[in-house]
């Protein structure tokens, strides 16, 4: 798996440097912000915000129609904030950290432009807190998966050639993690635990905003 993210990161820094293929490939690179949520873990809402940021390659189909891949770094997870004032503590929050791949297509439609396609995600790290402090799932329960593979669509409104702002939602199409039943979970585990939130098949879902800059243009 490193092996294939290292192969493409080179072949990234190539396509950003073949100035003899500018008529056929962009690239550029985007920073931004996601809110997300994890379906399955018992909370609802895009509470939790995070970064997006890298580089994207794109190669020109047609004047109007392109293959793009990008390569970011992205955040996603859960999160809950305690209502103090309802006399509410429960807090929560997941953090988790990928190298994400998606693959687009995009179509060009006068100053928009529409995206769909897969992604390809691997989890580099993660992270959990509740309101006793940071936690984590213990050895013998099911931990989240390394991978996370999912499908995106979005709009981009292009101010300039070269300054594009997206607008995307994502998906996971299989569980990032898999569970026990609740009332299993329950009967293991006395009181209040972070196990308690998660139910049977998690799935990220994740809106990200981000500004593009395309180096370049034909």
């Amino acid at each position: 798996m490193y092996s294939l993210v290292r192969n493409i990161i080179v072949l990234t820094i190539f396509l950003f440097t073949a100035n003899g293929y500018s008529q056929v490939f962009d690239a550029g690179i985007k920073a931004g912000v996601a809110s997300s949520q994890i379906s399955g873990d018992g909370y609802s809402g895009f509470h939790k915000a995070g970064i997006v940021a890298g580089g994207f390659a794109r190669m020109n189909l047609s004047d109007r129609s392109h293959f793009q891949f990008e390569i970011t770094f992205t955040q996603k997870g859960s999160r809950r904030n305690p209502k103090t004032s309802e006399g509410d503590d429960d807090f929560f929050l997941l953090r988790l950290d990928y190298i994400e791949i998606p693959l687009l297509f995009l179509y060009d439609y006068k100053n928009f432009t529409f995206e769909v396609g897969p992604y390809f995600s691997t989890l580099v790290n993660e992270y959990m807190e509740d309101e006793f402090g940071t936690t984590s799932i213990p050895e013998g329960f099911d931990q989240f998966s390394r991978f996370d593979l999912g499908l995106s669509a979005g709009i981009s409104y292009n101010f300039t050639e070269q300054l594009i702002m997206n607008w995307r939602f994502s998906n996971s199409i299989v569980p990032v993690r898999d569970f026990e039943s609740k009332a299993a979970i329950l009967q293991q585990l006395p009181g209040q635990s972070p196990l308690q939130r998660f139910d049977t098949g998690m799935y990220h879902t994740y809106l990200s905003f981000t500004m593009n800059y395309k180096f370049g243009g034909n």
